[in-house]
């Protein structure tokens, strides 16, 4: 038999407890310093200021909740398996942007991308963080279907955003009934845009009943090619439906 001793088991890997608390508005989490400082500029330089006035081993974060807060550092670990969702990624784009994250932000940006509707909450949301695919995206999908969209491209009238809606201003009073005249300042346009996106949803409609008002006018006359060839049926038929036209204002 072998007389070697039994072998031991591996060691276990010490496990590095996080050294750093951040305090948000409602609670706190224990992270680990590092993984923040190396993912973003922002949060070493913030660590790199804490360490040197000796409050190194917290930090706060006003305005900020602890559900997010977990799932941002989540999002930042290499092994993290958690989905985005469309909530998750919308909240984790600002937090990526104000911490100067690219990496989290493109992802939440592809997964914006890939699946979430496009909407007026989303093309601002995507202005206003620079998510230039997602803008790209909503304003090519808006401008195709004018109509169905016009109300959400509301969020461009403000002056952060007015930029987007220039290339869009010709085809919005185009499809209004408007004549053209120069995009107005952000608080005039503001105040007259639910009045011009109801005029784009309603002007086909009236282009419609306008191309009806003219042909109805014609009727009568074209009734002779549908009706028995005596001019007393003829005449009444002319009659009736011109006493018709007349009581809805369309002289025939």
């Amino acid at each position: 038999m072998s007389s070697e001793p039994p072998s031991e088991p591996p060691a276990k890997r010490a496990r590095v407890e996080p050294d750093l608390k951040i305090l948000v508005d409602d609670g706190e989490v224990e992270v680990h310093s590092l993984i923040l400082e190396l993912a973003s500029p922002v949060f070493a330089k913030m660590l790199s200021s804490a360490m040197k006035e000796g409050t190194g081993t917290s930090i706060q974060l006003p305005g900020k909740r602890k559900s997010e807060l977990e799932k941002f550092y989540k999002a930042l670990q290499l092994y993290t398996m958690e989905p985005l969702t469309q909530e998750s990624a919308m909240f984790l784009t600002q937090w990526a942007d104000k911490y100067q994250i690219d990496a989290l932000k493109e992802k939440c940006e592809d997964f914006l991308v890939a699946k979430v509707p496009v909407d007026g909450v989303g093309l601002q949301h995507a202005v206003k963080y620079g998510l230039q695919r997602r803008t790209r995206q909503c304003l090519d999908i808006m401008k195709e279907k004018l109509e169905d969209h016009v109300h959400h491209l509301q969020v461009l009238t403000t002056r952060e955003c007015q930029e987007h809606l220039t290339q869009l201003w010709p085809l919005i009073l185009q499809k209004a009934g408007v004549k053209f005249f120069p995009l107005p300042p952000p608080a005039h346009l503001e105040s007259m845009w639910p009045f011009l996106a109801q005029a784009v949803v309603s002007w086909p409609k009236a282009c419609r009943l306008q191309t009806l008002e003219a042909d109805l006018a014609t009727w009568p006359n074209k009734l002779r090619n549908f009706l028995p060839m005596t001019n007393s049926v003829h005449e009444r038929a002319k009659g009736w439906v011109l006493e018709k036209l007349r009581t809805h204002g369309i002289n025939g």
